[in-house]
C-alpha cells in the first residue's frame, strides 16, 4: 500500500512538474505566436504589409515562421498543441519557404505583388493549416505604435498584435 502512496505521489510530482514547465518555457506564447504569423500568410499582401508595418514583409513573415515553428515543432507535437495532419502542413509550407529562399531572387522577396501566384500558394497552405487546426475562426488585430522625429519621419514602430475570436 505504502509503495502504491508513494507512486502516486511521484507521479503527481511529475504531472506538476511538466505542467510548471509548460508554463514557464513561453511555449504556448510561442504557439499563439505561430498562429498569428498563420493568419498573416493567409492574407493579402495589403493585409500582410499592414501586419507587418515598416520593414521588408516576406522576410519578416518567413522569419517568425522559422522562429515560431521549425524550432518549436517537436516539442508542440509533445504537448499535444499540434497534431500530425497540421504538422505535415506545416511542413509543407516549411519546405515551400526554404526552396524560396534557395531559388528566388531579391526581386520576389521586395515585389511581392508580380509574383502574387506563388504567394497565393503559400496564402491557400497557410489557410489549410489554421483550418485542419481548428483555429481558422482567429483574427489578428493589429496595433502600430509609431516614434517620429521632428520632420515626421518614423524612428521606430512597436507593434502589438492580438488574437481574436471572429
Amino acid at each position: 500500500m505504502k509503495n502504491q502512496f508513494w507512486k502516486g505521489e511521484r507521479n503527481a510530482s511529475k504531472d506538476m512538474i511538466r505542467n510548471e514547465l509548460f508554463e514557464t518555457d513561453n511555449l504556448t506564447w510561442q504557439f499563439e505566436e505561430l498562429l498569428k504569423t498563420l493568419i498573416a500568410m493567409k492574407s493579402s499582401l495589403k493585409e500582410q504589409e499592414n501586419f507587418y508595418g515598416i520593414g521588408a514583409t516576406a522576410d519578416e513573415m518567413l522569419e517568425d515562421f522559422n522562429s515560431y515553428y521549425t524550432l518549436n515543432k517537436t516539442r508542440f507535437l509533445e504537448r499535444k498543441l499540434i497534431n500530425n495532419d497540421s504538422k505535415d502542413l506545416l511542413d509543407l509550407i516549411d519546405n515551400l519557404t526554404d526552396k524560396w529562399t534557395r531559388e528566388k531572387d531579391e526581386d520576389f522577396w521586395f515585389e511581392m505583388e508580380k509574383y502574387d501566384s506563388e504567394w497565393n500558394e503559400l496564402r491557400q497552405k497557410a489557410k489549410l493549416t489554421l483550418e485542419v487546426m481548428n483555429r481558422n475562426n482567429l483574427i489578428a488585430i493589429v496595433n502600430h505604435e509609431n516614434e517620429f522625429d521632428k520632420n515626421g519621419n518614423i524612428l521606430s514602430q512597436k507593434t502589438n498584435i492580438k488574437l481574436k475570436e471572429k
